[in-house]
């Protein structure tokens, strides 16, 4: 789950790897299990005032926030999508032809936030690094489920 990459470091770091740890241990809680998650996308720290957190979605639109900085949702938080937007972000991934796409997009430059995206469905996983460089679809999809998630009225459990 933790990978070596530009924008992990120091404080920052250390935060992330405890709100997860924090998020495992609220997983079951809240009845949100690995195997039934079919999204998760986590966006990483840069230099300056990117947002840094952590969304995952199971399958019936169950999802869990976690905002680490730079965001208005700070903490651990529920949230629900409905079968409509389920559906949207599906076609979405499917549009894209997402399990085609490259596993990491990169170069060498400085201070960018790394997005982390994976999609699990009908038995296939894929999982994006994206630093640097990737298709204007994949860029256009991880905003789409960042407005998504971010419109939606949170639970705060932490």
């Amino acid at each position: 789950m933790f990978h070596s990459y530009p924008g992990f470091r120091g404080i920052n770091g250390f935060f992330t790897v405890f709100i997860f740890v924090q998020l495992i241990s609220c997983a079951g809680s809240t009845k949100m299990t690995e195997e039934k998650i079919i999204i998760e996308m986590e966006k990483t720290a840069c230099y300056g005032e990117c947002p840094v957190y952590t969304i995952k979605i199971d399958q019936q639109g169950k999802g869990l926030f976690v905002g680490v900085e730079n965001t208005s949702n700070l903490g651990l938080f529920t949230f629900s999508l409905n079968n409509q937007e389920m559906r949207e972000l599906e076609a979405a991934f499917d549009e894209i032809g997402f399990f085609e796409l490259e596993d990491r997009y990169f170069d060498h430059i400085t201070d960018l936030p790394t997005t982390f995206l994976t999609y699990r469905r009908e038995g296939k996983e894929k999982k994006v690094m994206d630093y640097y460089g990737a298709p204007k679809e994949l860029k256009d999809l991880e905003r789409q489920i960042s407005a998504m998630v971010l419109s939606k009225k949170m639970k705060k459990l932490r």
